[in-house]
């Protein structure tokens, strides 16, 4: 069985944190462990899912889960442990290390990011029990160091990396600013199926600006990305510096139908006939 506790302290009165913050600390958390666990098995299928089994408020609160092998992933529980003692063991190293920890991929480095900044804002204490180095723990004295890391690694350029003018088509799944107050979206793109943050400026700026917030994440907006395109390896996109975006159009504004089919095109002859015409030349 393959199990992971995350404890959470606030700096209220007995510990107590935001519920803000303690639910989007569990879930940068459990991204950090998902987005490693993808990079070891090497594809984009779940091999497993996390089952909640213990939940306790006894200062500070915490909660224990379980790992669950999917249907046809006998491995799910193993991948599940390698997966919880890397991210471990990726978020010691950050503490003092601004190399890029094994497995530790973009995505997986900036929820590191949201989950030590949170701890040096607004939470007094992280600790993750039952990984192989033992329990873990991020205080603000950890957290500090980690960011400046972090931002190293991701400002570093990647191994092997290429860029190119280009575009490529996705659909929203956030919007946000960086540490350092720079505007991005992320895209997940229609190809790869891989989330692709980019940083916006100029024209894309203003696009963007100009579209509800409803239209562009709740409704998963779509979009053609142009700009500056960053991959890491042949093929892998990582980032991009985007100066256009190219919204689709709504379904509704899109030609339905009816305003296809010329109900006249026939002539008014039934479609076998017009055919059986239109091969003897007799239209």
């Amino acid at each position: 069985m393959t199990t992971v506790q995350l404890s959470i302290a606030g700096r209220g009165p007995e510990d107590a944190p935001l519920l803000g913050d303690l639910l989007d600390q569990i879930q940068d958390f459990f991204e950090i462990l998902n987005g490693v666990a993808a990079s070891i098995a090497g594809d984009d299928a779940d091999h497993f899912e996390w089952r909640v089994i213990g939940l306790s408020k006894n200062s500070p609160a915490s909660i224990t889960v379980e790992a669950i092998p999917l249907a046809g992933f006998s491995d799910g529980a193993e991948l599940a442990a390698r997966a919880r003692d890397q991210a471990a063991v990726g978020l010691v190293q950050l503490k003092s290390d601004d190399a890029r920890p094994v497995h530790f991929t973009d995505n997986v480095l900036e929820a590191a990011d949201r989950f030590v900044r949170r701890i040096a804002r607004n939470l007094s204490e992280t600790i993750i029990h039952e990984s192989k180095i033992g329990p873990v723990s991020f205080k603000p004295v950890d957290a500090i160091p980690a960011i400046s890391n972090i931002g190293l690694v991701l400002t570093s350029d990647p191994i092997h990396p290429y860029r190119e003018l280009g575009s490529f088509e996705g659909h929203i799944e956030n919007v946000g600013t960086d540490g350092w107050g720079r505007p991005y979206i992320v895209i997940k793109s229609r190809l790869t199926d891989a989330d692709v943050k980019c940083f916006l400026r100029g024209a894309a700026l203003e696009a963007l600006e100009q579209e509800p917030v409803a239209e562009v994440v709740w409704r998963k907006r779509r979009v053609l990305a142009t700009g500056v395109l960053k991959f890491r390896s042949l093929g892998r996109l990582s980032q991009a510096e985007i100066n256009r975006l190219d919204f689709s159009f709504h379904s509704e504004k899109l030609p339905q139908l009816a305003d296809i089919i010329d109900p006249q095109f026939t002539g008014g002859l039934p479609s076998e006939e017009f055919l059986e015409r239109l091969r003897n030349g007799e239209t």
